[in-house]
């Protein structure tokens, strides 16, 4: 038979595309979260495990939660603009913006064949019977790190104490909590997912080779607090649901929040004069400052100013990853071509290359910048396509009104000095913060001009 197919011409079945697990292994970020819909109840019947229904009884949990870049992160416009360009894996980035399975549509495991790495349809192995549409807009939501399946195979809360009161079901796993958030933070492997790709979040090795190895994120980035964990619940030490990161919030709103949330940079400034050298410590992450989205660096500008504030000298220095974001049209790999970031503990000195002479005030301030202006008007102009729009009805009417009032960065240090007189002043937090909302409602032309870097 194989020979008279083969005199008759015909051919061989197509070879069949490969699964994720074929193509790029067996990393957790690479598939959603296998997030059951619901918990059975200790007393009976089950419940949901919609956040709005976890603050029924875990009000303060869900109230930090809802200020957090985690709640937002199905609503944000960078994160779009991103998505809609034409290398970008939608599938892959839904993983970590969206992480559980009923946030899907589309069943994706890792027997899930790729016929494309740039879409989400072209992926699926079938529609979702648990797809829960009302859940989308949660992104990181409260079960991405509590919901799991049992043994049996029905929904069970993780939690840190594992409290016999609770009225559904609950196992005690804090290993399980303390490392989830470097799925999608630290995902490892280093995998070329598309040649203008680069999923690049290595603040789990930053962490591992600093002064701070074996801490887990929540050390820092969910401080212990006394408290009820639920309703009508004796207070006892748990964790903040806050996570402020690099305090650059997705609104203008959000900067609001940011103290009351436990915001701290985790950057020291120092200088001194004749000549002037300004000292730069990381003196409070546990990794890279900064750490994260490649795009994000530290902006560092000394300045002196005449009597009347007329500038007379500025320099610029600024701290981050400098990539080659590659060519899809010839498919020109994207690679790192320098990295000038603050390792953990780190103190560096910098020469302003400035003179004092005739100068009335020297000032210093730093930027703490997710996005440069440039990339953000680029973004603004971004129309989305209905596969987008099936995902945030509202994303397109948001992105036209990107470049006003977006965040884009937010003051972390400033110091001014009069020369003559030795007075110095140093901003305050609730100080650096107004003037944080203010440069996010500049005019785009200004606030570009205030972001800029003026040599590499």
């Amino acid at each position: 038979m194989i020979l008279l197919a083969l005199a008759c011409g015909t051919e061989p079945p197509p070879a069949l595309p490969p699964t994720i697990r074929e193509r790029f292994g067996e990393y957790a970020f690479l598939t959603p979260i296998d997030t059951p819909s619901t918990v059975p109840l200790v007393a009976g019947g089950e419940i949901d495990t919609r956040a709005a229904t976890c603050a029924t009884c875990h009000a303060e949990n869900h109230a930090e939660w809802a200020a957090s870049t985690h709640a937002s992160a199905m609503r944000d416009v960078q994160f779009f603009a991103e998505m809609q360009k034409p290398d970008q894996p939608r599938w892959l980035c839904l993983n970590c913006h969206a992480p559980t399975s009923p946030q899907r549509a589309e069943l994706i495991t890792l027997n899930t064949r790729l016929a494309s790495t740039t879409s989400i349809a072209a992926l699926t192995t079938g529609p979702n019977p648990n797809f829960d549409a009302a859940r989308v807009a949660e992104g990181v939501t409260c079960a991405t790190c509590h919901v799991r399946r049992d043994a049996d195979g029905q929904g069970i809360i993780l939690g840190p104490h594992g409290a016999a009161t609770a009225p559904h079901r609950v196992r005690k796993d804090p290993a399980a909590l303390a490392g989830i958030c470097q799925t999608c933070h630290s995902p490892g492997g280093n995998i070329v997912i598309t040649p203008t790709f680069p999923c690049w979040f290595e603040t789990a090795e930053e962490v591992a080779a600093g002064p701070d190895a074996g801490k887990p994120c929540t050390t820092c980035h969910m401080p212990q607090v006394e408290r009820p964990a639920a309703t009508d619940a004796a207070p006892h030490t748990v964790r903040r649901h806050a996570w402020t990161g690099s305090g650059i919030p997705k609104t203008t709103g959000g900067f609001s929040t940011l103290l009351g949330r436990g915001w701290e940079s985790g950057l020291n400034v120092d200088f001194q004069l004749d000549p002037l050298r300004v000292t730069l410590t990381n003196a409070r992450a546990g990794h890279a400052l900064p750490t994260g989205d490649p795009e994000r660096f530290l902006r560092v500008e000394a300045s002196v100013d005449s009597k009347d504030g007329a500038a007379l000298a500025t320099d610029v220095l600024r701290l981050g990853q400098t990539w080659d974001w590659g060519d899809v049209a010839t498919a020109r790999p994207a690679k790192r071509v320098a990295d000038t970031r603050l390792l953990p503990g780190e103190a560096r000195d910098w020469t302003p290359q400035i003179s004092a002479e005739g100068a009335d005030t020297l000032r210093i301030e730093v930027l703490s910048v997710r996005l440069t202006a440039a990339n953000a008007e680029g973004m603004a102009g971004t129309r989305l396509d209905a596969q987008l729009l099936s995902l945030w009805p509202a994303g397109q009417g948001a992105i036209d009104g990107f470049a006003a009032g977006y965040p884009l960065a937010t003051y972390v240090y400033r110091l001014q000095l009069n020369l003559a007189d030795g007075g110095l002043r140093i901003a305050d937090a609730p100080t650096l913060l107004a003037d944080s909302i203010a440069l996010a409602a500049l005019d785009p032309k200004l606030r570009a001009e205030r972001l800029k870097i003026p040599h590499p």
